[in-house]
């Protein structure tokens, strides 16, 4: 397996976000995971990403104890996310919030960066790999556009891209289909499935809108309250009971 989450929990004072939350992921998978507001997901990510530490629980990568890294750490062992809020720098070209995402991949120490040992060469470097990424994402003729004014679905694909570029194998997506129209949600599902293939990626996917995550993903785990309360294929899912009274209030 590629990322184990075991017993996961973590509370907030008197509020318990995760409860005792278990679940793994295998190399390749598309992962959804859902629930309704304040079930927890976002908490998962923080806690994946190192932004929390968790009441108790363990979250393996690749056999490595995450919860002994560092939020900085994170990327280089391999793991990258995006955020439900865009987080570009709308005065920076495309191709430069692009090659930021690649900072944890430099070798630059205080003395080279100090006499620009080697550093024409590495960002040289960058900004072809950067441009490789834009063309996958068919974002090249904007890389050297600022992101300002560009369009709301367009923005979305290049911090899709910005999290590639510093070569993931786990890719935390999450509610990346926010704010897009359906014809967009649609070209952004075909898009995860294509990077999935092309960049040999596994993806951990937070979504509220449906039809993506039961189109595209190989398994499902459904929070309510932090607790799991279902686990399976997309078709399991969506004729599971306790599922349908989480998210449409039917009683017990």
């Amino acid at each position: 397996m590629l990322l184990e989450v075991k017993d996961l929990t973590m509370r907030f004072g008197g509020v318990t976000a995760l409860n005792e939350l278990s679940f793994n992921i295998e190399p390749d998978e598309i992962c959804g995971l859902i629930g309704p507001n304040g079930a927890g997901k976002t908490t998962l990510f923080n806690v994946i990403s190192r932004i929390y530490d968790p009441t108790s629980g363990t979250v393996h990568f690749k056999e490595d104890n995450l919860l002994k890294s560092s939020a900085y750490q994170i990327a280089e062992k391999g793991i990258s996310r995006t955020f439900q809020n865009l987080a570009l720098w709308p005065r920076m070209t495309v191709l430069e919030n692009v090659m930021c995402g690649a900072h944890v991949k430099g070798s630059q120490n205080f003395l080279s960066a100090m006499f620009r040992i080697g550093l024409r060469n590495e960002e040289r470097d960058l900004q072809n790999l950067a441009n490789t990424i834009l063309e996958s994402l068919n974002l090249l003729e904007f890389a050297n556009q600022p992101c300002e004014g560009l369009p709301f679905g367009t923005m979305k694909r290049i911090e899709l891209a910005r999290a590639l570029v510093s070569k993931p194998k786990l890719l935390l997506l999450d509610e990346p289909a926010t704010g897009l129209n359906h014809s967009e949600v649609n070209d952004l599902s075909n898009l995860i499935t294509s990077i999935r293939n092309e960049f040999d990626l596994t993806i951990l996917l937070v979504e509220h809108h449906m039809g993506m995550v039961m189109g595209i993903s190989d398994k499902v785990v459904v929070l309510d309250f932090g607790s799991k309360i279902a686990e399976g294929t997309p078709e399991q899912i969506q004729q599971n009971s306790l599922v349908i009274s989480a998210y449409l209030g039917e009683s017990q």
